[in-house]
């Protein structure tokens, strides 16, 4: 089972994280991935909420033209808006035939999608990214058949509890991200040790820049 986390660097960091198998998800600094590394690519666009702020389009596209040359990432998050919904979908719908084609670009789904809509909309993409509030997060076996019966991967946003660990392999999520282990050498020792007593084969990503959750 892979795990991604922050925006950590370093030798000993990628030591470290190679010696698990587990990668990282990028979201403000360049992507430095090890040799083999699976690796993420956030848009940013939840940082910018989180700071009563839109995605800031124009450092979008300078991250890309930066970034694409680094190879191609585990996923990449289709520009969205967070807590907004339809409006959302049709924003990322607006992004998509603009992005590297190359990449495995997820659609953010979030509270206010409609099944109808985003199973209308998911060939597109490589995938489902679940947002949304942690309410939403129930309903997340719903957007994981609607991945998967459209023969696409599902990933588990922002599972930032051991609760929502359990859900996202419970419910046999592709993917999830979580900033759990990343705030303190406890956290991290509690999630090794727990990841290590869990049943192996699914990829798992620990996101936002120094640990932040997404």
């Amino acid at each position: 089972m892979i795990v991604l986390v922050g925006e950590g660097t370093g030798p000993k960091w990628d030591a470290k994280l190679k010696g698990l198998g587990w990668g990282r998800m990028f979201v403000e600094r360049r992507p430095t991935p090890y040799e083999g590394e699976p690796w993420g690519w956030d848009n940013g666009a939840f940082i910018a909420w989180r700071a009563g702020k839109h995605l800031d389009e124009a450092n979008l596209r300078r991250r890309l033209d930066r970034d694409i040359a680094v190879g191609d990432p585990y996923l990449a998050v289709c520009p969205d808006l967070p807590a907004e919904g339809q409006a959302s979908l049709d924003y990322s719908l607006s992004w998509i035939d603009r992005l590297p084609c190359d990449w495995p670009w997820y659609l953010a789904v979030q509270d206010g999608m409609s099944e109808p809509a985003v199973a209308e909309a998911l060939p597109q993409f490589a995938g489902l990214f679940l947002g949304g509030t942690s309410a939403f997060k129930a309903t997340a076996p719903r957007w994981l058949k609607i991945a998967h019966d459209g023969d696409r991967l599902f990933h588990y946003g922002r599972a930032g509890t051991l609760g929502k660990l359990e859900h996202a392999l419970e419910i046999g999520a592709d993917s999830c991200d979580s900033a759990f282990p990343m705030w303190t050498r406890t956290r991290w020792r509690t999630f090794v040790e727990h990841w290590q007593h869990q049943p192996q084969g699914r990829l798992f990503v620990l996101a936002g820049p120094g640990g932040r959750p997404r």
